[in-house]
């Protein structure tokens, strides 16, 4: 009985602890926030992360003023449909926008 109880207590007393350290550390955690709400842990991950926000942007947000363009930011409107709401079914289809991928890639990675 009293080695039962010994492990019981000793039991709750290391959830305890491990308790008291993840919240210790959760409450202590420094996070960054970027003006869309998305949260990180770093500075540099912030300002990366809104740098590009800034570049892309205009993809995402079909704003009026861009809506008679027939291309923006250098993509063509067919290749922006796809990507943000039809996708892309077959391979035919990749290779045929392959270019605007490129293009894509090249604009997240400067």
């Amino acid at each position: 009985m009293d080695i039962t109880l010994i492990a019981i207590a000793i039991f709750i007393l290391i959830a305890i602890v491990f308790l008291s350290l993840f919240l210790f550390n959760s409450i202590n955690k420094k996070s960054f926030i970027a003006n869309d709400g998305t949260i990180f842990d770093t500075q540099s991950d912030l300002d990366l992360y809104q740098e590009l926000y800034d570049k892309t942007k205009p993809l995402f947000s079909p704003g009026e003023e861009n809506a008679s363009a027939k291309q923006i930011l250098g993509f063509e409107n067919l290749f922006l449909t796809k990507l943000t709401a039809e996708g892309f079914p077959d391979l035919k289809t990749l290779v045929r926008y392959r270019k605007q991928f490129k293009l894509l890639s090249d604009l997240i990675n400067t």
